[in-house]
């Protein structure tokens, strides 16, 4: 037993067995550490399940890339997810159901909702080559930036092209002035467009123009609101990870809601 010297006699003290427990306990009670991410707050448009101007179907916001990144944990960017609904009140009844715990003292709740309770997905990406932005949509590139998408082609012009009016998906911007894209916005997976119905006839691959299905993963289907009407749900939200690579999610910013109807121009 270790024994420590004082003047004329000795103090028992821990076994070096008890010292050892003492500094194990000691160690595992420590406070866990959590990570907070700051959430995208500007959103520049925001369409609604009634929004039917072509010009105006479209997202915009604002990324928020001043994070506190480094040591411990790893800002990765800005996702975007989606819902496919063919009935606006459903969704409605949701979008208040996630805001209802988009506060800060709810911590990820909104963002677990809108992920795993409700099933967003997070929205794909593609070039004219092949390749992908990847997850999450909008890396890291420590500054933040505006963001511009839209979703369908009004009209029958080709992929990629420079026209205000194509899909596309545009960083650094929050207004399109007929600026070719590199990439163009697909639904989870990269294989289908929102370009939902819309023919060969006016250029469309068919196959990737195909109408939602009550078996595909990113649709909530039910009674239609209006018939051949859905509606596309989009937030977006920081991500990021910690040394466990435990994923962390910020509070969530609603983008709004784009109608397609399927087969036509939208």
């Amino acid at each position: 037993m270790a024994q420590l010297k004082v003047k004329n006699g000795y103090i028992k003290t821990y076994t070096l067995l008890s010292l050892c427990l003492f500094i194990y306990l000691l160690a595992s009670c420590g406070i866990e550490e959590v990570f907070y991410l700051n959430a995208p707050t500007i959103a520049y448009n925001t369409p609604t399940y009634e929004t039917a101007d072509y010009t105006a179907k479209y997202v915009a916001f604002r990324t928020e890339e001043s994070q506190d990144d480094g040591g411990a944990f790893s800002f990765d960017g800005t996702a975007v997810y989606y819902k496919i609904y063919n009935n606006y009140s459903t969704m409605i009844s949701r979008n208040s159901a996630i805001e209802s715990v988009n506060t800060s003292s709810n911590s990820s709740s909104a963002a677990t909702k809108v992920i795993e309770t409700y099933g967003y997905k997070p929205l794909g990406s593609l070039s004219a080559s092949g390749s992908s932005l990847g997850s999450p949509l909008i890396s890291d590139s420590g500054e933040s930036r505006s963001v511009y998408i839209r979703l369908t082609t009004y009209g029958n012009y080709a992929p990629y092209s420079a026209d205000s009016f194509t899909s596309k998906i545009l960083i650094g911007t929050n207004s399109d002035n007929g600026t070719a894209p590199t990439y163009i916005p697909m639904r989870n997976g990269n294989a289908k467009s929102f370009d939902f119905g819309r023919s060969s006839s006016d250029g469309f691959d068919t196959s990737v123009a195909a109408i939602p299905s009550s078996d595909d993963d990113d649709v909530e289907y039910g009674s239609f609101s209006s018939s051949g009407t859905w509606y596309v749900d989009m937030y977006a939200l920081a991500v990021g990870h910690d040394n466990s690579f435990t994923q962390y999610y910020s509070l969530v910013l609603h983008l709004g809601a784009i109608p397609i109807v399927q087969g036509v121009a939208n």
